[in-house]
């Protein structure tokens, strides 16, 4: 009988302890995430097809919501369908009833009979109405043209050159550029809200800093005539939200082409014999720029990357240790050399970052430049994974148009030396015979150099005041449209 007793207590604790556990596995919460964006947490799922969304993905709609504008349209055809169906199910049952009705011989027959003659003869006359309707319509519009009055409804609507439609910005403000007639209004509306009317000058309107609300924002361009008519609306959807994977794993060699913005850039690798002087420089003519430095740099210059960092430049990631990543070198393809992986770069990174930390007590930018130029996508999306974005420098065809100024160079009979002057000359002339001149081009310098004469850094005075005469304005790589 004990042993009963013991046994039967045993398997009692033991299904209590598995119903505790059940429990307690219960109410961890799943964590879903995008099938859109893989690397962000999903806070919806879509009516239609159940897919797991995030924020940035959804469309409300009917008080819904959905993943996408196919997944609308196939629940709003559904819904169209059935009310159609339903309306011709009710159209005929209503055609018949009369006549069903009626064969009956009741009072009630003759009744619905009256009253169905009468709802056709109401169609009629709704149908003769319409056509009658648009008939004068028609009529007031030909009197118009006769009379010389523009109809403002007939001129083309605002074109939008920037930016595009259904883009996603990480910054709390944006630029909207485009051109519309010079006598006209055009207004800037975000989600039904006016928010800024201007006169186009020259064909062309700009809104400037206009500022977006997290989530999705629609944004209404429209265009007001003299005689108080409106020109068709252009709605552009433009989501604000933090940067996703894809949009990290983007290079960014240059920033807006119709902004008139140039950033003088400085990577400090192993020594910097030029970065007092440089500093000096920018010092006087106040400009605020962005330098990458390795670990390594920042080990051996602490006092100098503090001063950067209190005189208000930006820093990015350059690795901890310039390590080789493609196999340019060996064979001019950017191939990934064996253990490049996501915890190599990752480590690299962040190694860089603590010590900067350390020894300013600020924080790096989540930019990175890749050591020798070294990169390809598969690495850029390693440093996306990471939270860095790359910043290379302006390319082009051949050294005229390419901003890296192979200032580090010291070997004068190399075919890649330039003296300080030919590198002077290429970044003030960069802009001379193009469309949109030097506007959004990013330059790269060192902060050391091999040079025993003819230093580039020398000519940062000459660089600086000729950009800005020109009308250029010398910013930082965080303050250029990264779209």
């Amino acid at each position: 009988m004990i042993a009963l007793v013991l046994t039967l207590k045993f398997f009692s604790l033991n299904f209590f302890s598995d119903v505790q556990n059940h429990r307690k596995q219960g109410m961890v919460k799943k964590i879903y995430y995008c099938a859109n964006h893989p690397d962000i947490v999903a806070t919806d799922t879509c009516y239609q097809c159940k897919k797991r969304i995030c924020y940035n993905c959804k469309i409300n709609a009917f008080g819904l919501i959905f993943c996408s504008a196919q997944c609308l349209a196939v629940y709003s055809a559904m819904g169209l369908t059935r009310i159609v169906f339903t309306l011709l199910r009710g159209l005929i049952m209503g055609l018949t009833w009369p006549f069903r009705a009626v064969t009956k011989g009741t009072a009630r027959g003759w009744a619905v009979a009256i009253l169905g003659l009468g709802l056709l003869t109401s169609f009629f006359f709704i149908w003769k109405l319409t056509e009658d309707v648009q008939s004068l319509e028609q009529n007031l519009r030909d009197k118009m043209l006769l009379e010389g009055v523009i109809d403002t409804t007939q001129i083309a609507p605002p074109t939008i050159l920037k930016p595009t439609d259904s883009g996603m910005v990480t910054s709390t403000t944006l630029d909207i550029v485009g051109e519309a007639e010079g006598d006209r209004i055009v207004s800037l509306s975000i989600d039904g809200k006016l928010i800024q009317a201007l006169v186009p000058k020259e064909g062309t309107f700009a809104f400037n800093d206009v500022r977006l609300r997290r989530s999705v924002n629609r944004i209404e361009i429209q265009a007001i005539g003299k005689d108080g008519r409106t020109s068709p609306l252009q709605t552009l959807t433009v989501t604000h939200g933090p940067p996703s994977l894809t949009y990290l794993a983007r290079d960014f060699r240059r920033g807006s082409l119709t902004k008139k913005e140039v950033a003088i850039t400085f990577d400090g690798g192993s020594i910097n014999n030029a970065a007092d002087e440089i500093l000096d420089v920018l010092k006087d003519r106040e400009v605020q720029s962005t330098f990458f430095l390795t670990g390594e740099f920042i080990r051996q210059y602490p006092q100098t990357v503090k001063r950067i960092a209190s005189e208000g430049h930006e820093v990015g990631n350059h690795t901890w240790s310039h390590p080789h990543l493609t196999s340019f070198a060996q064979n001019r393809r950017q191939a990934t050399l064996p253990g490049i992986t996501d915890q190599t770069m990752a480590s690299e990174f962040e190694k860089t970052a603590s010590l900067y930390g350390l020894v300013t007590s600020t924080k790096m930018v989540p930019f990175w430049r890749a050591p020798y130029g070294e990169y390809n996508p598969e690495i850029l999306r390693m440093a996306a994974r990471a939270g860095y974005k790359h910043v290379g420098w302006t390319v082009g065809r051949g050294w005229d148009e390419t901003m890296d100024t192979l200032d580090w160079v010291a070997d004068k009979n190399s075919n890649a030396y330039y003296s300080a002057d030919e590198i002077t000359d290429k970044i003030l002339n960069y802009g001379n015979g193009r469309t949109n001149g030097s506007n959004g081009v990013i330059i790269l310098m060192h902060l050391g150099t091999h040079r025993q004469d003819d230093f580039p850094h020398k000519k940062l005075p000459q660089i600086i005041d000729g950009l800005r005469e020109m009308g250029y304005k010398l910013v930082k790589v965080s303050e250029m449209t990264m779209e």
